[in-house]
């Protein structure tokens, strides 16, 4: 079976929607995959169409990883097409809940990247069990970076990764620190991604007086963004509960496992999927930042509760995460 897939995000893009799709695709045969650009005006994508069209005729099958306006082009590719929904397509595709509905209808799958996403499908007359679950994994290739060794320094480290927005809680991050620091002695706050609150972010750790012990690392690649969870004791990302925006899964909650690091979240979105409270790390309800900073201090506190969680988190990880079993489990699928 020949797969077309047609894309905004793809490697070497950065960023979850990217890493999903080059994961899963990149551990199957015959796929072609056509990225194209995003479109900045509403109607723009139609000058896509003719390329899509011609890259479709080699195809047995179309997928497609944004909801709109790409699935409005595969209804008329008249090609059997599938669907991946990533959390936010979904939110965002309620301005025009009637075609999404549609499109959703239309497909020959539809692929949620976790059971919180699958969930929100009977917004769009949609049957939820119709849906085939395939989570994110792990890029096998990080597990030469990955070592259950721990390093012991002078200072504990927190480590947060992912896009600068508002959403992701890097600010409640740099809001706690005075805080921990109190609780738990020196601590150092390493928050890697890129993203327009960047400056916003300095300016809130220097109006605290605690702009050196904030450490940003920008854009970092896989060795540079790998040397990071090496040298953290924590992983924490306290993300907002969003009408507009949701966490869908959370790679960087596999990435930190496979390091053995343990995991302090917020109890939102599909990340109970990702990381198993008090197995895996310790969940916090999204709208307290108190039980967020407490099971922190927690993890920071107790060498053993952290070391637990982590060996659990790494162990989980390569049982249950690996690309190849999502791609097998697709191609069954679509049979």
């Amino acid at each position: 079976m020949k797969l077309l897939l047609v894309t905004y995000e793809y490697p070497p893009d950065r960023g979850g929607i990217a890493s999903y799709l080059g994961g899963l695709f990149g551990a199957m045969e015959n796929v072609t995959v056509l990225k194209l650009k995003q479109p900045r005006a509403p109607l723009a994508w139609l000058k896509d169409l003719p390329k899509m069209v011609r890259a479709a005729r080699k195809a047995d099958v179309v997928v497609i990883s944004h909801l709109l306006p790409l699935g409005t082009a595969a209804m008329l590719l008249g090609k059997p097409y599938v669907v991946i929904v990533h959390g936010l397509d979904l939110r965002l595709a309620r301005r025009k809940k009637a075609l999404a509905s549609l499109v959703l209808k239309k497909a020959k799958r539809v692929v949620a990247n976790s059971a919180s996403t699958a969930a929100a499908l009977p917004e769009f007359g949609m049957n939820a069990e119709r849906a085939v679950v395939l989570t994110p994994a792990i890029d096998a290739s990080w597990d030469r970076f990955a070592s259950k060794s721990r390093t012991q320094g002078l200072q504990k480290t927190i480590l947060s990764v992912g896009r600068f927005v508002p959403r992701k809680g890097f600010d409640r991050l740099i809001g706690m620190l005075p805080k921990l620091r109190e609780a738990c002695g020196e601590v150092l706050l390493i928050l890697a991604g890129a993203g327009p609150e960047e400056g916003s972010l300095r300016k809130e750790a220097e109006k605290l007086g605690v702009a050196s012990h904030v450490k940003f690392v920008i854009a970092p690649d896989q060795e540079t963004l790998a040397a990071q969870y090496w040298v953290c004791d924590v992983f924490a990302l306290p993300a907002r509960e969003s009408k507009d925006d949701v966490e869908g899964f959370g790679i960087v909650f596999l990435e930190a496992a496979l390091f053995g690091k343990p995991i302090v979240a917020m109890r939102t979105g599909g990340t109970p999927e990702a990381v198993q409270d008090s197995v895996t790390g310790l969940l916090a309800d999204p709208s307290s930042e108190q039980e967020f900073l407490e099971k922190l201090i927690r993890v920071l506190n107790e060498p053993e509760t952290a070391e637990r969680l982590g060996d659990a988190g790494r162990e989980r990880v390569l049982r249950e995460f690996q690309w190849k079993e999502r791609a097998e489990l697709l191609k069954r699928k679509l049979a």
